[in-house]
């Protein structure tokens, strides 16, 4: 019967000389690479059946990890030729700014395997559309494309840019995103609407909109008239405290 799929590699010895050295200088390994490089610690060749597949495993992901390497060259130099940068390009340059742990580091690689893909579709579309057979194939498969395919794709496309612009924000309100995970980021934007929604609606925040230009006035303002309040004293001490007391009360 004839095998199909990727054609075996033999693996020569400079290739596990290059696989080990390549294990040894990641900062971080998954469990194959782990099992690979105590493998090429503790064990001479030759190797068993077993070990010669996890290895030939670990160095397709080796050479797969060099190429997409490779890619942040190509989005760095658009950047600095100020050409206009994809979603996902900017997703990357996010992760490059953070400091160096193991999940920044296979996020970075994950995001690159995505562009990756993305980068090898868009090129495989372009050589198609180049020629005039294929071209003729393109056209109808695009009036094919059903709605529901369109909405995930517009779908895809906008979380690449909410999660580059959510980078950016933190980026320009000096925020570290260093831990940043999409759980904490959901948590902090639901909270800030709901304290909001809280004040917007409070006769004291309205009163104070009423006398200044705008929102961003009024909520500088209502910090200055926050504090000015706390220097009111009545019979039962500074008036805020005692307004509290209160309020608890009812």
């Amino acid at each position: 019967m004839t095998t199909r799929g990727r054609p075996s590699k033999n693996l020569s010895h400079q290739d596990i000389e290059c696989l080990k050295i390549f294990l040894q200088d990641l900062p971080f390994l998954k469990k194959n690479q782990q099992r690979a490089l105590t493998l090429l610690d503790e064990t001479a060749p030759p190797f068993s059946e077993q070990q010669l597949t996890l290895l030939k495993t670990v160095d397709r992901e080796r050479r797969g990890f060099q190429k997409r390497q490779l890619l942040i060259e190509n989005i760095q130099l658009k950047q600095k030729n100020q050409q206009t940068l994809l979603a996902n390009e900017i997703e990357i340059l996010g992760l490059l700014k953070l400091d160096l742990t193991q999940d920044t580091f296979f996020r970075l690689d994950r995001a690159l395997e995505s562009y990756q893909k993305i980068e090898k579709a868009a090129l495989e579309n372009r050589i198609r559309l180049e020629d005039e057979k294929h071209r003729a194939i393109l056209q109808n498969n695009k009036k094919e494309l059903t709605e529901a395919q369109k909405k995930r794709n517009a779908e895809n496309q906008l979380k690449y840019a909410l999660g580059g612009a959510v980078l950016a924000a933190y980026e320009q309100l000096g925020i570290s995103s260093k831990n940043l995970d999409p759980q904490s980021v959901k948590a902090r934007i639901v909270h800030n609407k709901r304290f909001y929604d809280l004040f917007k609606d409070a006769k004291i925040f309205k009163d104070t909109l009423e006398h200044t230009e705008n929102y961003t006035q009024a909520c500088l303002m209502l910090r200055k008239l926050l504090d000015a309040l706390t220097q009111y004293q009545i019979e039962d001490g500074p008036i805020h405290l005692a307004t509290l007391r209160k309020i608890k009360k009812l």
